[in-house]
């Protein structure tokens, strides 16, 4: 199964090195909140036709770090899209679904028309990303 995950820690910031100066609970408060957000952005911007996307997102927080990731198996195709593809039935003889209108219909084949990408966990990081000073600079007021 392939995991989409956005990854939060203090590599590769600019005030990394200052960070590690203070306490390791200062630089874990920030992962933590930076955590908090990216999973909010993800679960709020992840496609609700059924909420099971949404619902599969989890956070799992570490020391010096945190991940977020879409378990639902089917994240990577609404991330990535996917191209016009024919669905087939593969454990009968035909396949069967309602329409919109309401209708149900039997058939062998569906030529289905392909996805745009919606890539909900990129979002997630960047707006992670976009309040890193903002939230440093709030545990810093609430440090001294």
């Amino acid at each position: 199964m392939i995991i989409i995950e956005v990854e939060v820690s203090t590599r590769g910031l600019e005030f990394d090195e200052v960070a590690s100066k203070f306490s390791k609970e200062l630089k874990q408060q920030l992962i933590e909140r930076l955590a908090d957000v990216a999973w909010a952005e993800a679960f709020y911007g992840a496609p609700w036709r059924t909420g099971r996307l949404a619902e599969s997102i989890v956070k799992d927080v570490y020391e010096g770090e945190a991940r977020i990731q879409a378990l639902a198996p089917y994240a990577m195709y609404v991330v990535k899209g996917t191209a016009p593809h024919e669905i087939r039935p593969v454990n009968a003889s035909c396949l069967r679904f309602e329409t919109a209108e309401g209708d149900i219909v039997f058939t062998k084949l569906v030529r289905h028309p392909g996805t745009k990408p919606n890539p909900f966990m990129q979002r997630a990081a960047e707006e992670a990303r976009s309040q890193v000073e903002q939230i440093f600079a709030q545990l810093w007021l609430e440090l001294i």
